[in-house]
């Protein structure tokens, strides 16, 4: 075998690589070697053209990596982050995980009785990004992420609690669908249900360079009228001094009624019985609308800010009435509201809980007809209560595994 061929010649390299050094170390003999802000003691790196080179034995120790030695073969090995490394000492190649080579541009070095590794590609492997302050001839090595997750707390945190496409990445495909000239923050509008409860909760995260992380995170939203639990992949990636959301994907979803739900309802029923009247009364006049396909009336009950918010942020010339027109000429969809009650009564927005008759089309026509359990949410205004938007409650749903059982990637992981 080759390797045990060489092993006749790796005196001779230990002379040559010896020799190759001794002009380097005394300029760099001094560079410092930091690791989490740690000095470690006698493991001084040196450069030789251009490269960075580190002792592995005691650059390993330091980062609590195993090694080992096999006399016959002269192989050396370590495990880095639970995957193997090999290498031989004069060969131009290291061994990664039983399934990668890296071909080096010069053969591992020997210096002082101590093989010599190139330090940015084991840091790489053992996912370590490093600083060189050639003026102050210190090197410092920090973990992926080191310090980071308070920020990308903070990303998600806004970006649940108020969304804005800032906090997208450059080449987010999702940015090409909106309207950059919206303030989405400065228009998000307050409501006066209350939030009980409101969590964002990074589950596992996981660095795969200096500059980019995978991520699980479960949001909690529990409020007066429903209790809301998700779960997302997130690829995120620190971008102009930010770390910013790259590619996202729900895999979980679930959503279910506050347990005083009926208390909430029976006490409106009993004490706001009339006003509560009103409200259903208008919802009911915006379904009639919706079906009649009378435009004018669809829009005197819907919620105007909806409307503002369409016209603003959706491109060109399709305004919420064309788009509803279109709606009107090409599809014929019926809404039926049934065993509808108020949940929610406030100064200026009501919820509503029943379910929704949805059909495709007419009886006569083959209608496909889906019933589904809804809260529907509406904002007085102009004189009367109008539609802002629903909630399907059925629509829950676990991703979080596949029908194999093997755990949810984003697309590319």
């Amino acid at each position: 075998m080759i390797r045990k061929s060489l092993v006749l010649l790796l005196s001779f390299c230990f002379l040559v690589t010896t020799q190759l050094f001794s002009g380097v170390a005394s300029a760099d003999k001094s560079i410092q070697l930091y690791v989490n802000s740690v000095k470690i003691a006698g493991v001084h790196p040196i450069v030789m053209s251009g490269v960075m080179y580190v002792p592995y034995r005691p650059f390993f120790a330091a980062l609590g990596f195993e090694v080992a030695y096999d006399t016959d073969t002269r192989q050396i090995s370590g495990v880095i982050r639970g995957a193997e490394i090999q290498f031989w000492a004069g060969e131009d190649i290291i061994e990664y995980d039983g399934r990668v080579t890296y071909y080096l541009d010069k053969a591992i070095p020997v210096f002082n009785g101590q093989v010599y590794l190139p330090l940015r590609l084991v840091s790489n492997l053992a996912k370590y990004s490093i600083n060189y302050d050639k003026s102050n001839l210190t090197v410092s090595l920090k973990p992926y992420g080191f310090g980071e997750e308070a920020a990308i707390q903070d990303l998600l945190t806004k970006y649940f609690e108020t969304f804005s496409p800032r906090l997208y990445s450059s080449d987010n495909l999702k940015l090409g669908y909106m309207n950059l000239d919206y303030d989405y923050e400065a228009n998000k509008p307050v409501s006066e249900i209350k939030v009980r409860d409101f969590k964002v909760t990074i589950d596992w995260i996981e660095y795969t360079s200096a500059t980019e992380a995978q991520l699980q995170v479960t949001h909690i939203k529990n409020s007066e009228v429903l209790n809301q639990s998700d779960v997302y992949l997130f690829d995120v990636r620190y971008e102009r001094g930010q770390w910013k959301i790259a590619n996202e994907a729900s895999i979980f979803n679930r959503m279910e009624l506050p347990v005083d739900i009926d208390k909430k309802a029976a006490s409106i029923m009993e004490n706001r019985y009339s006003e509560q009247n009103a409200v259903l009364s208008d919802l009911r006049t915006y379904y009639k609308a919706l079906n009649e396909e009378n435009l004018e009336f669809t829009v005197q009950y819907t919620d105007p800010s909806f409307i503002k918010e369409w016209n603003d942020v959706v491109f060109g010339s399709l305004t919420w009435d064309s788009s509803m027109k279109g709606h009107f000429s090409y599809s014929d969809y019926r809404y039926i509201l049934l065993d509808e009650r108020v949940v929610y009564l406030g100064e200026k927005e009501a919820v509503v809980q029943g379910k929704l008759d949805f059909s495709t089309g007419k009886d006569d026509e083959g209608a496909d007809n889906y019933i589904y359990e809804a809260l529907i949410y509406l904002k007085y205004a102009n004189g009367h209560w109008t539609y802002s938007e629903y909630i399907n409650l059925d629509q829950d749903f676990d991703e979080r595994v596949d029908s194999a059982g093997n755990p949810a990637k984003l697309s590319g992981w």
